[in-house]
């Protein structure tokens, strides 16, 4: 039986160990921490005994490979999609409110209907969106795709997009999906979420009405999928470490014919592998590798200059209900958006507002000191909401993830990895591995479902022989997805 190390307990790592098990290998999880989840878990708060997610994580419709994890754990129905997209905005500048609702009509016509019903938008703007649609569905020499090296503006210039129609639907899709500014994000991961969503899905043709659906996790994250997970994997005989710091990778050989072994902790305990599955942040990656291993080879090298983007959250409790609103998005305000906990999630006291506050790309906020980030978010939330004005504050709960997601500035693609690392027999998974969709839950699990294909397929070389020559190497192309995730 294949014995396969995987390292990091967050999504990725979570969902690659389920695929080996699944598939009939040995796992060893490995977390350096003493709890599961990696950047999405929960607590609960000890002054009012609500659950807290670390932060709020939006789902999309189109999330198969993350529904089919959540289906295989059995939590599938912990993850609650509305029925078509329906999502409330308010203008910071304005103080108007607009609702952008789309009615169920197959693949793009359901986002085209629901845009041209958005009040927010002039009817100019609304037809001049139907250029966008054009561009990713039916790419022309004269009117090329998106790419790596043209800004999220830019491209939109390039279409004709208003400043209107940018503050009111892009911008704010940009900074929710991208985690990074638009001014200087890559419109090739902006047409990425654009064409999964709501017009094209790769090899599968025009998107189904209910992509572009939002999704929110009716119990905290680690209830989502963090103890399901963990108990799944226990009972196939998994084995999941908590504490268990992976300080190398062993590596035999050197650059050009290195090969993987198994991992060494903190301590000198050696676990021997006969592949191992990387699914932790860029940097921690990088140190796990001796630096004459990774000498001279621009895979490292790509990994090493990834930068990150920070995202602030905010957890509000207030003395009254605010807002009937699930979710509300803050057009043209410093607060990107209003999370209505009380609607999402079991709370405490459900006559009282438990709210979380999201300001993503927060590079601007993240350095503030935290009674100022609050009073600053607190301010504007009683100015966005008039419910909110005259309410009371009893408690606040700030986090800051400075490494919420790798930064998606234009042309920094080609230092994405893919999965499979220059040592043969160790792969990477993770959101910042090069999927064709920026840094989301979603992209972390398809790179998972591609490395433990990999490390699956990874047959060790023979003596004398390179682990490509023995047939190691996998094209990504050839690897399954899942087709469809359960309703």
């Amino acid at each position: 039986m294949k014995h396969v190390v995987v390292v990091g307990g967050g999504f990725a790592g979570l969902s690659a160990a389920t695929r080996l098990v699944e598939a009939g290998a040995r796992v060893t999880l490995l977390e350096r921490r003493g709890q599961l989840g990696g950047r999405a878990y929960s607590v609960v708060d000890e002054a009012t005994g609500d659950v807290v997610d670390n932060g709020q994580h939006l789902f999309m419709g189109c999330y198969k490979a993350t529904r089919a994890f959540l289906s295989r754990i059995g939590t599938a129905d912990k993850l609650k999609l509305q029925a078509r997209l329906d999502l409330a905005f308010v203008d910071g500048e304005t103080g108007r409110a607009s609702r952008l609702s789309s009615p169920r009509l197959p693949g793009p016509l359901s986002l085209v209907a629901g845009l041209f019903g958005f009040s927010s938008l002039s009817w100019r703007d609304k037809a001049a969106m139907l250029k966008v649609a054009t561009a990713i569905r039916l790419p022309s020499r004269l009117q090329p795709p998106a790419t790596d090296w043209e800004t999220v503006d830019a491209w939109l210039d390039r279409l004709g997009q208003s400043q209107a129609a940018r503050r009111a639907f892009f911008h704010p899709l940009a900074l929710a999906t991208l985690n990074d500014d638009p001014r200087t994000a890559s419109a090739k991961m902006l047409a990425a979420v654009l064409r999964e969503a709501f017009f094209v899905v790769p090899g599968v043709g025009p998107a189904s009405g209910g992509d572009a659906r939002i999704g929110v996790a009716s119990v905290g994250l680690s209830d989502l999928y963090v103890d399901d997970a963990r108990a799944w994997l226990q009972a196939r005989g998994a084995t999941v470490r908590l504490g268990a710091a992976v300080e190398r990778v062993l590596v035999d050989g050197g650059p050009g014919h290195a090969l993987a072994r198994g991992v060494s902790l903190r301590g000198g305990e050696k676990i021997a592998a006969d592949a191992v599955i990387a699914a932790c942040p860029p940097a921690a990656l990088v140190g796990l590798v001796d630096a004459e291993v990774r000498e001279g080879h621009p895979w490292w090298a790509g990994v090493g200059k990834l930068q990150s983007s920070p995202i602030v959250s905010l957890h509000l409790w207030m003395d009254r209900r605010v807002t009937d609103e699930s979710i509300i998005g803050c057009v043209g305000s410093p607060l990107h958006w209003i999370f209505h906990r009380n609607q999402l999630v079991p709370v405490r006291d459900p006559h009282k507002s438990h709210l979380s506050l999201v300001v993503s790309a927060a590079r601007e906020l993240v350095d503030r000191p935290s009674d100022e980030i609050v009073q600053t978010l607190v301010a504007e939330l009683q100015r966005l909401l008039p419910g909110a004005a005259g309410a009371r504050v009893l408690h606040a709960r700030l986090i800051k993830e400075r490494d919420a997601t790798i930064a998606h500035t234009a042309g920094t693609e080609g230092f994405r990895p893919r999965c499979q690392s220059p040592v043969d027999g160790l792969f990477a998974a993770g959101d910042f591995v090069r999927t064709g969709l920026p840094a989301t839950i979603e992209s972390a699990v398809r790179a998972a479902d591609d490395a433990a294909e990999l490390a699956l397929a990874f047959e060790p070389p023979r003596v004398g022989a390179t682990a490509r020559a023995n047939g190691a190497f996998v094209p990504l192309g050839r690897l399954k997805r899942p087709e469809a995730a359960p309703e």
